[in-house]
């Protein structure tokens, strides 16, 4: 089959009286093998190398030294233009090239270079951060691909010259502007623009997907944007007077850690507003509850108005008139409860009261006369009840004295309520007990003498009765030739046992 081939080749090659061509090398024979090949399957046309117009090219194939020729050497062949062969083209080294095809494969080498630029301006998404004046230069690389269309190649040539230039000083410039994005974002988040400031660090992402600092500012520029939104809101809160939820929706913008300086400055605001409406809020309830008399409420409301630190000498008024009011409430209180203690003729607390008073207002005379009867009161009263209860003082002659001129102190006191008629009753009662004599019965011996003291002597006796008040008496027993006897006998005011023994019988 390669043979076949070769000899077809020949023949086409070598025509009758043509120079001989010598066999090509063994990388020519397998080109042009295959050419053929491909040349008979497509129709088995033959390509033919292309000349300039109207002149004759002279293809002269030299031998190697190691490969046998595939014909015999013959006359030189002149292939017509019409004649096209890549293989024969190649291995012609001594053909000259016409100034015009210089001039065409200037044009279309800097097509290449314009191209091979343009891609690696595409892979750079140069259209994405240098929209306009890419689209300008590809603009004028079509003009030049016309030129080159229409063989002006001269005007190709410096058309893509000039596009290749302007190309690659727009790629320069990809770094520059990639900073200048960065700056103006910047520029932008300082001037609290987070749309612009968005745009330009996604310009710069563009330029530069992996940049940090464009990620991070793109970042702050959405979280500038959520904050503003959040702003927005608080302030159309406030333009409705819904002031606390104006403040709600700044706490929370400050409260996520932002240092947002118009968000605290509107707090600030929005907080003098709210302590200006709590503030009016509490005065009003502080004289609504002064009038009824409702002081912890009041006193409530003056923390409150204390600690919003507002108009410190309207509180300081307030403050003085609710203490003014509680006193005289405190006062009257007082009074009151000092009179409900003297009715119920409870005197020393009545004395307490009239005190407490006094601790409040020391200069007020209805208390300090107040206490000074209530403690004359309080001192008949213990009196009296020391008296009665302690009743057997009253056998003795002085204490019985004495608690009659009690008793009729206590009947001139005034008023006279149903404790101190009931203590006047109970002392005058133990009074006439102790002065009405008590039957006392004593034994003896008939031979003992017995005196009792502060009364009399009584003569030798078995029994005798005397008639004695009661109280404590001594007796005494005495008997010649024994030992005197002495006792001492209580006498009770009532008639129970006072039976007494009373004898000497002890023999000295």
């Amino acid at each position: 089959m390669i043979t076949l081939v070769r000899d077809q080749l020949k023949e086409q090659l070598v025509p009758p009286g043509g120079v001989s061509v010598p066999p090509p090398s063994g990388r020519r024979k397998a080109l042009l093998t295959v050419t053929l090949v491909f040349a008979m399957l497509v129709g088995g046309a033959v390509g033919v190398l292309v000349f300039l117009p109207g002149e004759n090219t002279m293809v002269s194939i030299s031998p190697s030294d190691d490969e046998t020729p595939l014909a015999p050497p013959q006359k030189p062949v002149t292939v017509k233009p019409e004649t096209q062969h890549t293989a024969a083209e190649e291995s012609a080294p001594t053909a000259t090239r016409p100034p015009e095809t210089e001039q065409a494969d200037a044009a279309r080498q800097a097509r290449e270079q314009v191209w091979a630029l343009r891609i690696e301006a595409d892979a750079e998404n140069i259209d994405s951060w240098a929209d306009e004046e890419y689209r300008q230069i590809l603009k004028r690389l079509e003009e030049a691909d016309n030129l080159l269309n229409e063989q002006v190649w001269t005007d190709a040539e410096e058309k893509y010259t000039s596009v290749l230039t302007d190309l690659q000083d727009l790629l320069d410039t990809k770094e520059q502007r990639y900073q200048q994005a960065l700056e103006e974002g910047l520029q932008s988040l300082a001037a609290e623009k987070p749309e612009s400031a968005s745009n330009f660090f996604n310009r710069a992402l563009i330029i530069k997907p992996s940049s940090v600092e464009a990620k991070n500012g793109l970042a702050q520029a959405e979280q500038l944007a959520a904050l503003r939104a959040s702003y927005q809101q608080a302030l159309s809160f406030e333009e409705q007077g819904q002031l606390a939820e104006a403040m709600t929706q700044l706490e929370e913008i400050l409260g996520s850690g932002s240092p947002y300086e118009p968000a605290v400055e509107a707090r600030e605001r929005i907080q003098a507003q709210l302590d200006e409406e709590l503030f009016q809020q509490e005065m009003n309830t502080l004289f609504l509850a002064l009038k009824g008399q409702d002081f912890a409420a009041a006193r409530r409301s003056m923390q409150t108005l204390e600690a919003l630190g507002l108009r410190r000498q309207e509180v300081a008024q307030a403050a003085a008139l609710l203490e003014e009011r509680e006193t005289r409430a405190e006062i009257q209180r007082l009074k009151t409860q000092a009179e409900t203690f003297s009715g119920e003729e409870r005197w020393q607390q009545v004395v307490q009261a009239y005190g407490d008073i006094l601790n409040l207002d020391p200069d007020l005379l209805f208390a300090s006369a107040g206490r000074q009867e209530a403690t004359k009161r309080a001192e008949l009263d213990n009196s009296l009840s020391d008296a009665v209860a302690r009743s057997h003082r009253l056998q003795d002659p002085d204490q019985r004295s004495a608690a009659a001129s009690l008793l009729d102190y206590a009947r001139r006191a005034e008023p006279q309520g149903p404790k101190l008629q009931s203590q006047i009753e109970a002392l005058d009662s133990l009074l006439e007990k102790f002065r009405t004599p008590v039957t006392v019965t004593l034994d003896s011996n008939n031979q003992t003498q017995v005196t009792i003291y502060h009364v009399g002597r009584i003569s030798p006796f078995f029994t005798t009765e005397i008639d004695l008040t009661p109280g404590t008496y001594t007796l005494v027993g005495s008997r010649a030739g024994y030992r005197d006897v002495r006792m001492q006998i209580t006498v009770g005011p009532d008639t129970g046992d006072n039976r007494y023994d009373i004898r000497c019988e002890e023999a000295i």
